[in-house]
């Protein structure tokens, strides 16, 4: 499969981008909107400049809608004088540069109502001092003492009141400090085609394609292999180089974990047929009989491996989650996990996630890294198959699991884009849409009575992150004055098609045991942005070139360098 013309919409966003994304670094002191509002200087000697801000998104080809949700940002902030680029750039190097390497100044993310999700340790810990570090999940670099003590005090509650107090005190110094703007919670749908298939059900995270739908996906033709659409190449099939939790899913139908959260959004056993949680102790039973994809039986050995491997070897996305376990022991089919302090979020967010690896294989690789896993041995409902770089990804049912598959196989089409997967789907060249979309994004498709659409809240959010590892980020004025300059509206009513809420919190109020409504969202306000550069000292030139604050006038409130 390829990719097809994009669509009229599409590429009307693409042409856009010969205008939109030829940006200068200059303001537009003309603009009726911020005349009279912006801080100037007569003479600006002796200050610096303000550099180009590069505000990093995915291209228009592959994610129009997320590119237009940049392009308005971006549009927004040079006029307002704020010298911002749109910078483009396709998702891996998106993932390399905002995830991996922190090389970015400012980008837009959408982040995915993955299940583990729906607690709200997640989100929290991604700003978290001990994750600021170039490996760790904290893209913002936001390092704050008085945070840090909310989140552990959540993590350690040992009531369900204590906790709340603290999430909601750990969200209320986000919204105040804004290391990153969330500015949207999207209404998420997902498609099949329903003239094939049965007993798909709406899951909690991505609504069609998730575990559960694989498993339980019943054929009413004579189609037994289940094709997917997918936007991009899955990054690896090395669990433990994995940098992103949206990563995992199709690694989740391979390797098993001990728990899973189910399609209702709650836990369920899985490769543990009995889980316990007493103070700091997790107690774990596996399930007997399991087997690898090679013959080799599943040990209470291979959990404890995988536990002490994935710390051990600097786990991009499982290891800091690992790190407050003390010890663990093994018992015959029993392990036994002491955590460093109670966590009322383990189970839930770890060990739902972490898959378990068959320590035969891995104890072998010398360099987790690099290693390229090419044809991954796991226990799960499925396995591997065989994979076509660039083309599919393909699992075959695992008959012997414990909640073995009703088809025979799984194939992952890679299709590049959005729009690729919506006209594959309906031309019936695709089963079902693979990524998450929003409900607009699925118009052309709605009313063919073949497909059925499946919609929902998303419990993800849309957002902007700062890089506060350096100026002019690491000072609070600034990044409130941006938040101020997000045109909300505008991007919910042009980009999303009406199909989604402004966004307050990293927590969406479909999480209502843990969203705190008092925190609404930033306005989309010219006067309160200018009010804060003009409170930290910042100033704009008669060409409405922005600068920093003078020595002897620098009011900034600045974040101390992140480890």
């Amino acid at each position: 499969m390829h990719l097809r013309t994009l669509s009229t919409w599409t590429a009307a966003v693409v042409a856009g981008t010969l205008l939109a994304g030829c940006t200068g670094t200059g303001g537009d002191s003309g603009d009726d909107e911020f005349d009279g509002l912006r801080p100037v200087a007569q003479d600006v000697s002796g200050r610096t400049r303000v550099p180009a801000i590069r505000l990093l998104t995915k291209t228009a080809a592959e994610d129009p809608r997320r590119y237009e949700q940049t392009r308005l940002i971006a549009e927004r902030w040079k006029t307002a004088g704020i010298p911002a680029q749109l910078t483009p750039v396709r998702g891996t190097e998106l993932t390399r540069r905002a995830f991996t390497s922190k090389d970015f100044d400012a980008f837009v993310v959408t982040y995915d109502p993955t299940p583990e999700r729906l607690d709200p340790d997640d989100f929290l810990r991604r700003f978290t001092t001990a994750n600021a570090t170039e490996a760790g999940s904290n893209n913002s670099g936001f390092a704050n003492a008085s945070y840090d003590k909310y989140y552990a005090a959540q993590r350690s509650a040992t009531t369900e009141k204590e906790r709340r107090t603290a999430v909601f005190a750990a969200q209320k110094l986000l919204y105040e400090q804004q290391p990153a703007r969330p500015f949207a919670h999207l209404a998420i749908a997902g498609a099949y085609r329903s003239d094939r298939w049965a007993n798909i059900e709406k899951a909690a995270g991505n609504p069609v394609f998730n575990i559960w739908n694989s498993i339980g996906a019943k054929p009413t033709t004579g189609r037994r292999n289940l094709v997917v659409g997918t936007i991009a190449e899955p990054p690896t099939l090395n669990p433990v180089a994995l940098d992103t939790t949206e990563a995992l899913l199709p690694l989740s139908h391979v390797y098993d974990s001990l728990v899973r959260i189910g399609p209702d959004g709650n836990l369920r056993n899985w490769a543990a047929d009995d889980i316990t949680e007493n103070g700091e102790t997790v107690t774990a039973r596996l399930r007997p009989g399991m087997r690898f994809s090679d013959g080799s039986p599943v040990t209470a050995a291979d959990v404890a491996f995988t536990i002490d491997y994935l710390v051990e070897e600097k786990s991009p996305l499982f290891g800091p989650k690992l790190e407050e376990v003390e010890s663990v022991k093994t018992s015959g089919r029993t392990i036994t996990i002491t955590l460093k302090a109670p966590s009322a979020a383990f189970v839930s967010t770890v060990l739902s996630q972490m898959p378990i690896l068959p320590k035969h294989v891995w104890r072998k690789v010398q360099d987790p890294t690099t290693y390229a896993n090419a044809s991954p041995v796991g226990s799960g409902p499925f396995s591997f198959a065989s994979r076509n770089l660039g083309s599919e990804l393909r699992f075959t049912a695992n008959r012997s699991h414990f909640f073995a598959p009703r088809i025979d196989g799984l194939t992952m089409a890679v299709l590049g884009s959005f729009d690729a997967e919506v006209g594959a789907l309906g031309r019936g060249d695709i089963d079902m849409i693979g990524d998450q979309q929003s409900v607009a994004q699925l118009k052309t498709i709605q009313n063919k009575p073949d497909i059925a659409i499946v919609k929902t809240d998303s419990f993800g959010w849309s957002g902007v992150h700062y890089n506060m590892r350096g100026a002019p980020f690491d000072d609070l004025h600034f990044r409130r004055a941006l938040s101020y300059l997000v045109p909300v509206q505008d991007i919910i009513d042009i980009a999303l098609d009406g199909q989604g809420r402004p966004a307050g919190s990293v927590i969406a109020p479909s999480l209502r045991e843990w969203y705190d409504p008092s925190l609404e969202p930033y306005p989309y306000d010219p006067q309160a942005a200018m009010k804060e550069l003009r409170k930290a000292g910042y100033a704009f030139d008669e060409d409405g070139v922005l600068y920093y604050p003078a020595k002897d006038a620098d009011r900034r409130v600045r974040q101390s360098p992140s480890p």
